[in-house]
């Protein structure tokens, strides 16, 4: 159903084309996707799976996409490409990426290893599955991999980041640390990334990435905080 820059769909869709979309809004619902050619889209904010039941994409093209996703729903993505995409705000908590490309630049997303209990009984799953997925010519600017999320599993890009393996040993020695420091604005937004992250090992997330694109334009009195936390970690893991 198409109506207002809306798109619905539902039910099986094999070697479909949706190239070219251009919405304000698009939804699954109990959808299954294999091999169909989203690229190019433009969709401001998409739900992948509303309701009750998965909806599957099993190795769909999203290249050259523009996607916002504040709700993107229960979905899994397989064997999916996702190269040369700008991504933003996709807050997947019932989301799974299997085998999954990406390049571009993903922008103030949440991918999550664990369904937070609220949602797990809707999921039917207490996990997210989070495997294999090729991060190493992304931009990530503001994304987090969160509830127990394996790092060593995928792969990262590998300059301009930061990636801490253990976690809950250097993340509190890099916050003590950094309280230590004299009040300042800059000294306030190290101590909150590192406050958040602190949270995240209680929630079982013992891989860390800090990425210098989360920063980037962002020096507070002349501190550039992706260095600053760089120089901490190194500190903390002597």
């Amino acid at each position: 159903m198409v109506s207002d820059r809306s798109l619905t769909v539902k039910g099986v869709h094999v070697g479909e084309s949706f190239v070219g979309l251009d919405l304000d809004y698009f939804t699954v619902v109990a959808g299954r996707f294999e091999r169909c050619d989203f690229e190019g889209v433009k969709i401001k904010d998409a739900c992948f799976g509303e309701g009750v039941e998965v909806s599957e994409y099993v190795d769909c093209s999203f290249d050259g996409a523009r996607i916002g996703a504040i709700s993107p729903g229960l979905a899994r993505f397989e064997r999916c490409t996702f190269r040369n995409t700008r991504l933003v705000k996709w807050l997947c908590k019932s989301v799974e990426f299997v085998d999954c490309v990406f390049s571009g630049r993903i922008t103030e997303t949440n991918f999550t290893g664990t369904v937070p209990p609220m949602l797990a009984q809707l999921a039917g799953r207490t996990a997210n599955r989070f495997e294999r997925n090729d991060f190493s010519d992304a931009v990530l600017a503001g994304v987090s991999f969160r509830r127990g999320i394996d790092l060593l599993d995928q792969r990262l890009p590998t300059s301009d980041v930061l990636f801490i393996e253990n976690g809950d040993v250097v993340i509190p020695k890099m916050l003590d640390r950094a309280t230590a420091w004299p009040e300042s604005r800059a000294r306030s937004k190290v101590v909150a990334a590192l406050e958040v992250q602190s949270d995240e090992l209680a929630n079982g997330q013992r891989h860390v990435l800090f990425t210098a694109a989360t920063w980037e334009g962002k020096a507070y009195a002349g501190l550039d905080v992706y260095d600053k936390l760089v120089e901490l970690a190194s500190l903390a893991s002597r």
